[in-house]
Parts: structure tokens; C-alpha cells; sequence
């Protein structure tokens, strides 16, 4: 679809798609961060699995204004201090355009059924970096956070009826913050996890990801983090 969607897509990068936003007025002062912060640890702490409803919004602004949203569902586990995640798309702006990704033992796989095409990414070296990004508000701590991304505590905001605490976020990484310049995150104050992100390329086009529905109790299914494509399928390893 659009340049921006292209090169998410095209690279390891695209995992991020998975993380949290929201909005409303401030009521905490920019030294709450630590309070935040801990909250994360003990949601982590406890975190074992979640699943939910999402929806993915890729609004570009550069150079046409463009706006696509697709609609799946996103699984969550942590598998003897491994996370998994599976998040599977259902529509793309309305029509029935399955694809499913999967993240587990460093490995990211995107299947397309409908081109009969899977892809095959190696997180190599920088697991440790990958599994903190995918863990930002499902499972990740504040520690791990703080290790990654330079924070900004930003106030609060309610998002979907639930109060949130906004943090902005800027890698440590030169090389991540030339894919994203930057990442909003809004963390349900009550159980401490994500219910929206919105992350910016350095054009000004940006990423919106929301999380509705979230269950956080009881395991996902065993196979959920196994993508088994038919015969036929074109592999593309990366």
C-alpha cells in the first residue's frame, strides 16, 4: 500500500506493530515516571500470557495523505522466560486479507496465503533488543524499558473508558530511531499493560495500534506460535 506500510513490512522491524495509545488530561507530574515504571515490573512480574482483539492503523501523511486499517486478533506468551507472539489479520480496510505472523525462538515468520508466500526472519544478535520491543506493555518490565527507550512520562489520558498513563518513548538505538523517530505507549493504570501505541517513521507518518477485549488470564493454545504453511508455499529466508 504505502511507502511507509512497505518498509515496515519489509523488514524485522514490522513486530512493533504490537504495543499500545490513548488520550486525556494530565493529572501526574513528569516525576511520576518511577511510578509507572514499577507498575510495569509487577505486571511483569505475573505476566504468563494475553490475548486480544486489534486493530492496525498505517496513516501516511507523505507525500499523500493515505490511511489503511487492518483488523485481527494477537496472542501473547512467556515460555520459560522466552516471549512468543502471534498476531493474525483478518481485513485489510474492510476486505478479507489473511496474514499471519508469528515471533517465537527468534525467529519472525509472515505467512500471506492468498500469494502463497511465507518469510523468514533471523533476530540474531539482536534478540535481546527485539524481544523488549515486543514486550513494551505485554509482559516487558520497566527495567527492560528503561534499558531500550529514553522515557517520557506524558500524563494521563483515557482511552476506551480505562485511564491510562502515557509515556513517550526514543530508542537508545541510532539504528532503531532511524525506523522509529519515536513511540507513544498508554499503559492501563489498573493492570499495568498496553492499550494503544502510535509509533512515527522520520517522515511524520505514523503507526497506530490499539488493543481491545484483552484477556490476560489462562494459557493460549499450545500450537498458536507454530505457523505450518501448505505444500507449495514459497519460503523466503531472510
Amino acid at each position: 500500500m504505502t511507502a511507509f506500510r512497505k518498509t515496515v513490512c519489509g523488514k524485522f522491524f514490522v513486530l512493533m506493530a504490537l504495543l499500545a495509545t490513548a488520550t486525556a488530561p494530565a493529572a501526574y507530574a513528569a516525576d511520576d515516571l518511577p511510578k509507572v515504571l514499577a507498575k510495569l515490573d509487577a505486571a511483569s512480574s505475573k505476566f504468563k500470557s494475553a490475548q486480544a482483539d486489534i486493530v492496525w492503523d498505517n496513516v501516511q501523511t507523505q507525500p499523500l495523505p493515505d490511511t489503511d486499517s487492518q483488523v485481527g486478533t494477537v496472542l501473547f506468551d512467556r515460555k520459560a522466560g522466552q516471549l512468543r507472539m502471534a498476531l493474525h489479520i483478518k481485513t485489510d480496510n474492510g476486505r478479507p486479507v489473511p496474514k499471519d505472523m508469528v515471533y517465537a525462538d527468534g525467529l519472525f515468520k509472515l505467512y500471506e496465503p492468498k500469494i502463497k508466500q511465507m518469510q523468514v526472519f533471523k533476530a540474531g544478535a539482536n534478540r535481546a533488543d527485539y524481544d523488549t520491543f515486543l514486550t513494551l506493555g505485554f509482559g516487558g518490565s520497566g527495567k527492560d524499558l528503561q534499558r531500550t527507550w529514553d522515557a517520557k512520562f506524558a500524563g494521563t489520558e483515557a482511552v476506551d473508558g480505562q485511564q491510562t498513563w502515557k509515556l513517550e518513548l526514543v530508542a537508545k538505538e541510532e539504528s532503531v530511531r532511524k525506523t522509529f523517530s519515536k513511540v507513544v505507549l498508554w499503559v492501563d493504570e489498573e493492570r499495568g499493560i498496553a492499550l494503544k501505541q502510535q509509533s512515527f517513521d522520520t517522515s511524520g507518518n505514523y503507526r497506530v495500534v490499539t488493543y481491545k477485549n484483552i484477556q490476560s488470564t489462562g494459557p493460549v493454545p499450545g500450537n498458536a506460535f507454530e505457523l505450518k504453511p501448505p505444500a507449495g508455499t514459497n519460503i523466503v529466508n531472510h
